[in-house]
């Protein structure tokens, strides 16, 4: 008999059902995607599981195995040329003649090398022929623990029996083979010279490297919004490839893209639960708009010429809630139509230290940046124009910097609003070609301008006497469209490049 012990995860019972005299593996798989709490792998093999048994498209880069024959399944999904992760299942009959062992195996490999996340390791449950139900099964007392401190991914076994454990060792990888003898499980280490971690003989191709003045970085090369969805995280960083244009209203706007614990559909993102990360496809007047909340360390990176759209003009670009250490960069970012009365091109609510550097934010969202809440924003090298009610709107924040950007061509109101925020600046930024008649500053306590050219009337700029101006001077000029006014190189450029 198999000895039983409690999983975290999973229920103490799972009830399996199926036709004819014996489960098959895709019983199995169905019985274990039908818990309601799953790691956020396992949620992501069940939305696609379920797309293919109702005959509609899987995601970008998904890929399943079904052979019942050999009772294994396998799901794939690659994240870019370098970044993929699977899960797979399969079952053994047991010698007692009462039960069948079903294991789950999720890993995940970077660079072609396995990494460790919340998500990967090997699951065991045992079946019961007579009571048709599965409950989770001890790895340690079926001899399929390996204490190691590399990391280490597993491969189950599609033919023949026996686990194979691939150990990321310094020198080369480990391969410890796991023999099944109808009961449990018995160790053998092997050497592998001449093999890449995982049994892929792959070159790491399609790495893209950052190779400016930051320490390397390994990325996440999309195409596609539904290749976008899927590779948002924590601690990812995303590169938009060269000369392409993500429109995040298709994807935003089919449900079956959101029905996972991290992949939400909801009229309202602020009612989610603080602590709790997901992507949220989030209910606006004319549409749908991309929402995250939760992520940190999150890159957004543009390639070259590359941007990101929404149709409906009531929605924000992108929307940031409670995220930290979150970066977007080299973008050009903005609405395919105006909007009115909601739907800025970023906006910013809850979480610290966001940054936007080296974008281009345009219109016709209704402002560039809606900031509530938050400690630590910094914007540098990136424009705001063609906006079509302002600028920016700041509410009950700290520490907002804007560093070397340029803000024109927007109207219609306040152009910067601020109200409750201290720790506001502006240093090196340029101001014109705006509205004369809006004002320019509706600011409602002290803030920092220093070495700023402000083109806008002076019976216009607003609450310019609470501005501190004690550092480097400041330019105005009376005439927004200035003819001394001459172009800068800000915004997004072509230094972020795909290298092989």
């Amino acid at each position: 008999m198999l000895v039983m012990t409690t999983v975290a995860m999973a229920q103490q019972s799972i009830s399996v059902s199926y036709k004819g005299q014996q489960p098959v593996i895709t019983d199995f798989v169905n019985a274990i995607l039908s818990q309601r709490e799953l790691n956020e792998a396992l949620d992501n093999v069940r939305n696609n599981w379920n797309r293919r048994r109702l005959g509609q498209q899987m995601a970008e880069g998904v890929e399943f195995i079904v052979d019942e024959r050999n009772g294994f399944v396998r799901y794939d999904i690659a994240y870019s040329p370098a970044e993929r992760s699977w899960t797979e299942f399969c079952y053994w009959n047991c010698n007692d003649g009462t039960h069948k062992l079903v294991a789950v195996n999720t890993g995940h490999e970077l660079r072609f090398k396995p990494v460790q996340t919340e998500c990967t390791g090997l699951t065991f449950y045992s079946y019961d022929n007579q009571k048709h139900t599965l409950t989770p099964a001890s790895t340690h007392d079926l001899g399929a623990s390996i204490i190691v401190t590399p990391v280490v991914n597993y491969r189950l076994p599609r033919q023949g029996k026996d686990i194979t454990a691939v150990i990321n060792a310094k020198d080369k990888p480990v391969n410890i083979v796991m023999h099944w003898d109808g009961m449990k499980f018995h160790q053998e280490q092997t050497q592998t010279p001449n093999q890449t971690v995982g049994g892929d003989l792959r070159s790491p191709t399609g790495m893209v490297m950052n190779h400016g003045v930051e320490e390397e970085k390994e990325y996440i090369r999309v195409t596609t919004a539904e290749g976008f969805l899927n590779a948002i995280g924590s601690e990812r960083n995303i590169l938009i490839a060269a000369d392409t244009e993500i429109n995040l209203t298709p994807a935003l706007n089919d449900a079956a893209n959101f029905r996972t614990t991290y992949r939400l559909w909801m009229p309202d993102a602020t009612a989610i639960i603080k602590g709790k990360s997901c992507i949220v496809s989030e209910e606006v007047f004319d549409g749908r708009q991309l929402t995250l909340v939760g992520f940190k360390k999150l890159l957004i990176r543009g390639e070259r010429n590359s941007r990101i759209t929404v149709a409906p003009r009531y929605a924000f670009c992108l929307r940031f809630i409670d995220c930290e250490d979150c970066t977007v960069d080299n973008l050009t970012i903005g609405h395919t139509e105006g909007g009115y009365c909601e739907g800025g091109v970023i906006g910013i609510t809850g979480g610290r230290n966001t940054m936007v550097c080296n974008c281009d934010l345009y219109g016709c969202g209704t402002y560039g940046l809606e900031i509530e809440g938050t400690d630590g924003f910094n914007m540098f090298a990136s424009n705001i124009h063609d906006c079509t009610y302002g600028i920016m709107q700041l509410r009950s924040s700290r520490n907002l910097n804007f560093t070397h950007s340029d803000f024109f061509n927007n109207r219609e109101f306040d152009l910067i609003g601020s109200l409750g925020c201290e720790g506001l600046s502006f240093e090196d930024c340029r101001f014109f070609a705006n509205w004369g008649d809006s004002q320019l500053f509706s600011i409602d306590n002290e803030f920092r301008l220093s070495g700023c050219a402000i083109y806008h009337p002076t019976q216009s700029l607003g609450t310019i006497d609470l501005a501190n101006q004690s550092e480097i001077s400041n330019q105005f000029s009376e005439n927004p469209i200035d003819n001394n006014i001459t172009g800068r190189e800000i915004g997004p450029d072509g230094h972020w490049v795909h290298t092989k």
